[in-house]
């Protein structure tokens, strides 16, 4: 039994961590993006957190009520606190896309001003990908250039 065990979490580990959106459709179905507006030396900066959604929230809290006491509570504050650091993660994601993409359009901006255009940008497209598949944002940023 304890093999089957193992190997179930193997195969469940092996899915989720193997690309194939699943993560990302969990995330969907979790989280919401939680968009503000602030002012930081007179220029207007909007930030994207994604935090759990209210029904998920609330969902787990009632959970924590329904069960046994203390470790109901417990456990449901355990859950949201992982729900949360995975929340934080995902938006230090969402910034990491960003910044590869700008940081891309700032090396295509540089290599545009000089003549050789062809061999350069070629080469500035392999170094960008190879960079954000490094940071784990290639995915994300495929799929924002899609829904544009």
């Amino acid at each position: 039994m304890k093999h089957a065990i193992e190997i179930g979490y193997l195969i469940m580990a092996i899915y989720i961590l193997s690309g194939c959106a699943v993560m990302e459709k969990i995330g969907d179905a979790v989280y919401e993006a939680e968009v503000s507006t602030e002012v930081i030396d007179g220029v207007p900066t909007t930030v994207t957190n994604w935090v759990t959604k209210p029904n998920i929230k609330a969902g787990v809290t009632i959970g924590g009520q329904v069960a046994p006491q203390p470790v109901g509570g417990f456990i449901s504050s355990v859950i949201l606190g992982v729900l949360s650091i995975a929340g934080l993660w995902k938006s230090r994601q969402y910034k990491k896309a960003a910044t590869d993409a700008i940081e891309f359009g700032q090396a295509v901006k540089a290599e545009l001003s000089k003549s050789d255009l062809k061999d350069q940008l070629s080469i500035i497209k392999k170094t960008q990908k190879t960079m954000q598949k490094a940071n784990g944002t290639w995915g994300i940023i495929r799929t924002l250039i899609s829904k544009i």
